[in-house]
């Protein structure tokens, strides 16, 4: 029983030292959050938006029009960081499930630099008018821009 006893701590202190090898705490290298710098409202910003990014969407709406039932329609909204400081896209979400955010930049956008976000929409059981929020946070003020998608989904129950 002693036997068993001891060969239990044995593996358990072996188990807790690869763990703590293997969580990198020997390692010397650091995150800088150095590009990050998201103030909680523009009065506390200590520094001028002279070093902050900006992100400008050549355009925030795109219409979709009339859509098939059932089909997936895919849109591009394309950016640029007309700040002077590096961009960054922390988050892209949607308002519906039916919306899903396709692809964006998971790298910093250099200052002038440009980048896009991929929406797709599923018109599936959405017959009516739709009208899709998705929300872009990023390192710039204000932190979240709102993009709208619209759409007019047809199908067999839409009445002419």
């Amino acid at each position: 029983m002693k036997q068993r006893l001891a060969n239990f701590y044995m593996l358990t202190l072996a188990v807790a030292l690869l763990g703590l090898a293997g969580c990198g705490w020997g390692d010397q290298k650091k995150l800088s959050t150095d590009l990050i710098h998201i103030p909680a409202t523009a009065s506390t910003a200590e520094s001028s938006s002279a070093d902050l990014p900006d992100i400008a969407f050549a355009d925030t709406l795109v219409d979709l029009g009339i859509v098939t039932e059932g089909t997936q329609a895919d849109v591009v909204f394309n950016f640029k960081n007309t700040g002077s400081a590096p961009l960054i896209l922390s988050d892209v979400s949607t308002s519906c499930g039916c919306t899903l955010a396709e692809q964006w930049p998971r790298e910093s956008i250099q200052p002038e630099g440009s980048g896009e976000v991929a929406i797709r929409f599923d018109s599936r059981g959405r017959v009516g008018a739709n009208r899709k929020e998705v929300y872009v946070v990023t390192n710039a003020v204000p932190s979240t821009t709102t993009l709208v998608l619209t759409a007019e989904v047809i199908g067999p129950s839409t009445q002419e």
